[in-house]
């Protein structure tokens, strides 16, 4: 037998035997199978149920989604829902999150997804969100939590109804009832925020806020309908804040000295710290409270537009404002509140608060005056304020161009003048136009004014021109004003001089004729000398330093031929006394008038009681009279007015008549109106006539 035979007989009977087996194997009797465990399932109502899965959604050879579950339902129309679901989202903006829920609705091919119950996102640089429901779709990119969401990242912690989170943008917002707290850590502060809407870009570091902002941070409140603010970028920590609408900031952190700003619009600039301000901007009806290091109140400041730097101390360095400036400034115990407008500010400050303020395009300086009294008002084109920058109060003003200060009844002009209001003082000086000052009780012009305003004293120098006015009925309590009787009372009294001084507590006018004389001038009535006092209180004048009067005294009986001769006179010193009513003319004094012409040291006119005439003349030492061509010559001379009577008397007394004929004796008498003389010598001189014939008199001298 061939072996090819002998290999195919032992294959035959491998598969007789492979076949025997197999009939027998299926030809035995059936043993009972093993029923699988029953699954519960979750929805019985569902077509298909998946217990348990995890499904990775590839992008290129990078892991872009990943969804675990722990329960899959599918119903009748084909819609899947996982349970207890777990989707991981990568590289969505650079960075990855978690989204976990007890439902998850997955659209066609996971272009989007919606999560419910106990809903929580999670990113992986901290961000993490809970609420009830989330939804995610990729076109958007964007997940979206309609209803009530709490969350945190690091400080950061909130709540709000309504949320956003843009994956390619990495912005987050939470739309309704925001409320948001950084917590303090190390040097940052704490700081919380409540608005309408809230959003909150991590990379390009900023928070928005929509809807009425609110924010508390160190002592300090933020409030405006909508703010932007720009975080620092290494921190979140303010530093440029944008204010919109219905703009206030409230107290201060630290020791600065803002202590609230308003406006429409604010910008807040911070330094690299994140709280001390640095920079701030205001725009829409403006208005600061200011704090001085040791002042007890709070300068405002108020304009339309507003800008303000900060040192890092806190305290104010500059601030500008324009448009309908308002200034105020704090009382203090001494000193009643200010307040200054203006179309234009430029403030300055130093360490202790603001020390100068510069008014200018138009200002209105307004200060109270005691109760039931005027208070004080001045305008003009500018102003330069100096303050005392720690007490926060104004010690001197300047004001520019055409300044008009009243106080009261006073009123003082001038191109520039300067008020020192602690000491109560004004100065006015410039030119164009000169300085001028109105009172009820006089007015002056001159080239410079210094007032002393309570009580009340002004002083003018150069080329001064005062006008007293006729005295008013005196206000209850006070003395009336009392001019000399040589003055009327019904008339204005004009003085030029080269300097006054006038006291209105004494009613004391002084003038004084430095380089030239002083001149008093009423009517008919003036009044020459070097020096000129005039004492309203008692009705007294003084004239000192070549001495020349014209005084318009009246004659008690008509004059013939119309008004009488005007009374001139020469002295080194001229006094009127209204108590005794007597003028006074000392060092060669000399009279010319209807009573002649008369030399002596001194001459005396005693006024009538009752009116401005003349009732009585003396004249003493040296005496000489030259009367209707009679010269008479003794050593004291005294005229009656009534009797038109002249009394001579001397050792001896002469008189030379138009006839040159000389008569002496101790006393003689003799009247204007007639020739009668009467000479008596007292048996001490002889009286004695000499001569006759025609002769001249000596002219008046």
């Amino acid at each position: 037998m061939a072996q090819w035979q002998r290999h195919a007989r032992a294959a035959l009977a491998i598969i007789a035997v492979g076949v025997a087996g197999t009939v027998a194997y299926t030809m035995r009797p059936r043993e009972q199978a093993v029923a699988p465990p029953r699954v519960d399932r979750f929805d019985p109502a569902s077509k298909f149920e998946v217990q348990g899965g995890d499904a990775i959604q590839l992008k290129g050879k990078d892991q872009d989604l990943r969804i675990e579950f722990k329960v899959q339902t599918t119903n009748q129309d084909g819609e899947a829902v996982l349970r207890g679901a777990r989707i991981m989202a990568n590289n969505r903006g650079g960075h990855n999150y978690v989204v976990t829920g007890d439902q998850a609705f997955i659209g066609k091919e996971n272009a989007s997804f919606e999560v419910r119950g106990n809903v929580r996102l999670e990113t992986d640089d901290g961000l993490v969100a809970t609420s009830q429901q989330a939804t995610y779709t990729e076109a958007e990119k964007i997940v979206r939590i309609p209803g009530e969401v709490k969350f945190n990242q690091g400080r950061m912690s909130g709540s709000g109804v309504g949320f956003t989170f843009d994956q390619q943008k990495d912005v987050m917002w939470i739309l309704d009832k925001a409320d948001v707290t950084f917590a303090a850590e190390q040097d940052l502060e704490a700081m919380s925020f409540t608005s309408g809407s809230f959003g909150y870009a991590r990379r390009d570091r900023y928070m928005r806020f929509e809807q009425v902002m609110h924010m508390e941070r160190e002592g300090q409140v933020i409030d405006a309908d909508s703010s932007m603010v720009r975080l620092f970028p290494d921190r979140d920590e303010p530093d440029y804040v944008e204010l919109r609408n219905g703009s206030r900031v409230t107290g201060s952190p630290g020791a600065s000295a803002l202590r609230s700003m308003t406006a429409r619009d604010i910008n807040l600039d911070y330094m690299e710290d994140g709280t001390t301000l640095q920079h701030a901007t205001l725009a829409g009806n403006a208005e600061i409270q200011v704090a001085s290091r040791a002042g007890t109140g709070l300068q405002t400041l108020a304009g339309d537009f507003m800008d303000i730097g900060m040192r890092a101390d806190g305290s104010l360095n500059f601030l500008s404002t324009r448009e309908r400036v308002v200034v105020t400034l704090p009382a203090t115990k001494d000193t009643a509140a200010r307040t200054i407008r203006s179309n234009a500010l430029v403030a300055t400050g130093n360490a202790n608060g603001i020390r100068e303020m510069k008014f200018s395009e138009g200002i209105e300086y307004r200060e109270p005056g005691p109760k039931g009294q005027a208070g004080r008002i001045v305008r003009a084109r500018s102003l330069e304020a100096g303050l005392d920058a720690a007490a926060g109060t104004l010690t001197e003003a300047k004001f520019i161009g055409n300044v008009d200060f009243r106080d009261g009844a006073l009123q003082a002009t001038s191109s520039e003048s300067r008020y020192a209001v602690q000491e109560g003082t004004l100065w006015l000086y410039g030119a164009a136009p000169l300085p001028h000052v109105e009172s009820e009780s006089l007015t002056i012009d001159a080239a410079t004014i210094d007032v002393t305003l309570n009580p009340r004293r002004m002083v003018a120098k150069g080329q001064v021109s005062s006008t007293l006015l006729p005295p008013k009925t005196p206000a209850p309590g006070t003395a009336p004003t009392r001019r000399p009787a040589l003055l009327s009372g019904q008339e204005p009294v004009i003085v030029v001089s080269d300097e006054f001084t006038y006291d209105e507590t004494s009613r004391m006018a002084e003038y004084k004729g430095n380089k030239g004389q002083s001149r008093l001038v009423q009517g008919q009535t003036t009044i020459s000398a070097s020096n000129l006092t005039l004492d309203e209180s008692r009705g007294d004048l003084t004239a000192t330093g070549k001495v020349v009067t014209n005084l318009a005294i009246t004659s008690p009986e008509p004059v013939a031929g119309g008004k009488p001769r005007p009374m001139i006179a020469r002295a080194e010193t001229f006094t009127y006394s209204d108590q005794t009513r007597v003028a006074t003319y000392t060092t060669a004094a000399q009279l010319d008038g209807d009573q002649g012409n008369l030399t002596a040291a001194t001459l005396e006119l005693r006024l009538a009681k009752s009116e401005n005439s003349l009732e009585k003349l003396e004249a003493n030492t040296t005496v000489t009279a030259i009367v209707d061509r009679r010269t008479v010559r003794g050593t004291r001379l005294v005229y009656t007015q009534a009797e038109d009577k002249y009394v001579v008397s001397g050792a001896p007394v002469t008189m030379v008549d138009a006839d040159c004929k000389e008569s002496s004796g101790k006393t003689l008498t003799f009247w204007k109106a007639s020739d009668r003389v009467h000479i008596d010598g007292n048996n001490e001189v002889r009286t004695q006539t000499k001569g006759g014939g025609t002769c001249v008199p000596p002219p008046p001298k």
